[in-house]
């Protein structure tokens, strides 16, 4: 009998973040993954749209790749799959909304051939080379959410998927918990178990908790109620459908997110919306103030979003009035806390009467808290359990949970993105990490970004940019134009003449020092002008604004 290999496990993104969820299996020459999302960066990160994982493993392995399988219709687990079809292509398995998610995001990024998209269900099984995957229902803030069971001759694994145990869903679809306990009692080689929410004590609370507050705010409202949620947050969205029409207020969408997944989720038969509810935003001044609801994107403080739009009056067709009620129906993704903050005070000088998650309970997580994942682990009972989705404190948190419902601590698994986790009936254990870097998607490219280029975005942020043009002669060692100075971004400077004066002073002895010293190529006399004026500014208005200076050759 010839001996069973092992599997790989390799974390390509989420075990480091919240977000860009990416796990390869491999085993026998044969690769799977599950999911592929994307990271929204904080400000950190400035001038970069998102953070995708690091596909160099999957590409250099791409014989092997038989099938990607997502488990749900969020961009961290789907918004990355654009960016792997430029370089690879395989068939992806997706329950039916998450399909036509997947669908519209592809053609949003213009890629209409070769992609083979193949619609399952809880109820499918997928024979992909030595692996048998099986799916389990689970409830999420997004319909179509499913587990997987991924049998092979050496155990089974079951990967959890973000979920938590709503026993009353809006979609009506229950988490299938017997069906969870039966694949336990078959006997489970590893968990691999969503740690989101594992620093949160008790349990999650259900949606509908959300629809009880909605109904309270939509009763107290004297004028338009404008809600911002998540635009693939479906139940919260035909809750507000809901509150809408009992209400007898029209509903107006605005945002290009929301109404593209509104339409999907529409079609689909995910969403049931009245056929006379929605109107065009245009048409909103038609109606009286009371009878209006706004739906927005801008959950996040998104600069381009609809309700910041409407926080600084740039809104085409909305601005603020006293009367209106703003409800922010979505928690801060972290990192984007401040943004949201400046959002809120601005609505709120504007006259409006905000509610947001901190003080009106108008959002649920749809993440399992620390009992939530007791149940989970007490129903799969694995022999080994690796904690993914969060950062090292909720993987840590995750840990510690399993140990409390009786996981030894030798059978728990915390890894980082990039390590190769080998397991097999007797063993689990990380052999080795493969590096993977961080890869960030800046406008229309994507690849790594310097330390250098994300320093100078900061400092330009921060400090502002000072541009100096000066004309020279290099045969005569003359200055035939003199130094032309810009400050861009910069707050008021005192005695900003003098400033300036002193600024053209330093240019004009730093170039005849560069003659002198037999330096006339523009490149270093720029950089050594540059490295002068940086240094007085320095010292002079203590800041350090990002200097750049052009040398115009006669």
């Amino acid at each position: 009998m010839s001996k069973k290999s092992s599997i790989k496990m390799i974390p390509l993104g989420g075990l480091n973040e919240i977000g860009k969820n990416m796990m390869v299996l491999e085993k026998d020459d044969n690769m799977i993954i599950i999911d592929c999302g994307v990271m929204f960066p904080d400000e950190e990160f400035p001038g970069v749209d998102f953070v995708i994982p690091d596909f160099t493993y999957v590409t250099r392995n791409s014989s092997k790749l038989r099938a990607i399988i997502i488990t749900h219709g969020h961009e961290d687990h789907i918004g990355g799959l654009p960016f792997l079809f430029k370089e690879i292509m395989a068939p992806v398995y997706a329950t039916r909304l998450t399909k036509g998610l997947i669908e519209l995001k592809l053609n949003e990024h213009q890629i209409f051939e070769g992609v083979e998209i193949n619609e399952i269900n809880e109820n499918s099984i997928l024979n992909i080379g030595p692996f048998t995957l099986e799916f389990f229902r689970v409830s999420h803030s997004i319909p179509d959410t499913v587990g997987i069971v991924i049998k092979t001759d050496v155990g089974t694994i079951v990967h959890s998927s973000d979920f938590k145990f709503d026993q009353s869903p809006i979609y009506g679809k229950r988490t299938e918990f017997s069906k969870i306990g039966y694949y336990g009692m078959q006997g489970i080689l590893a968990l691999l178990c969503d740690s989101t929410n594992s620093e949160q004590e008790g349990y999650t609370l259900p949606e509908k908790v959300v629809g009880k507050v909605l109904l309270e705010k939509f009763s107290e409202a004297e004028g338009r109620i404008i809600v911002t949620t998540f635009s693939s947050h479906i139940h919260r969205i035909q809750q507000i459908v809901d509150m809408s029409e009992k209400f007898k207020k029209k509903l107006a969408i605005s945002g290009k997110s929301l109404l593209k997944t509104i339409k999907i989720a529409s079609e689909l038969g995910y969403l049931d919306i009245p056929d006379d509810l929605i109107i065009p935003i245009n048409k909103i001044d038609e109606y009286p103030l009371k009878k209006v609801t706004i739906l927005a994107t801008g959950t996040q403080g998104e600069p381009l979003s609809a309700l910041y739009k409407m926080a600084i009056n740039e809104h085409k067709r909305i601005q603020i009035m006293k009367s209106d009620m703003v409800i922010i129906s979505a928690s801060p993704i972290p990192g984007n806390e401040k943004a949201i903050a400046n959002i809120i005070n601005m609505l709120i000088k504007n006259g409006a009467n905000v509610f947001y998650e901190s003080i009106a309970g108008v959002h649920v997580s749809g993440h399992a808290a620390q009992e939530e994942i007791k149940m989970m682990i007490n129903l799969i009972r694995p022999k080994y359990f690796i904690p993914i989705h969060g950062d090292n404190m909720h993987k840590v948190q995750n840990g510690k949970i399993a140990r409390e419902v009786g996981i030894d601590e030798e059978n728990i698994v915390i890894a980082q993105n990039g390590d190769v986790i080998k397991i097999n009936y007797g063993l689990c254990k990380v052999s080795k990490n493969i590096n993977t870097r961080t890869v960030y998607v800046d406008g229309l490219g994507y690849g790594d970004i310097d330390d250098i280029v994300l320093k100078d975005r900061k400092l330009l942020a921060s400090d502002g940019v000072v541009v100096n043009v000066v004309g020279l002669d290099f045969e005569k060692e003359e200055i035939f134009h003199e130094p032309d100075l810009t400050f861009k971004g910069i707050v008021f400077i005192e005695n900003f003449d003098s400033i300036i004066k002193e600024c053209r002073n330093i240019i004009n002895e730093s170039i005849f020092s560069c003659f002198k010293n037999k330096l006339k190529t523009p490149v270093s006399i720029e950089k050594y002008v540059n490295d002068r004026l940086e240094k007085y500014l320095i010292k002079k208005i203590r800041l350090k604004p990002v200097v750049i200076t052009k040398i115009l050759p006669k």
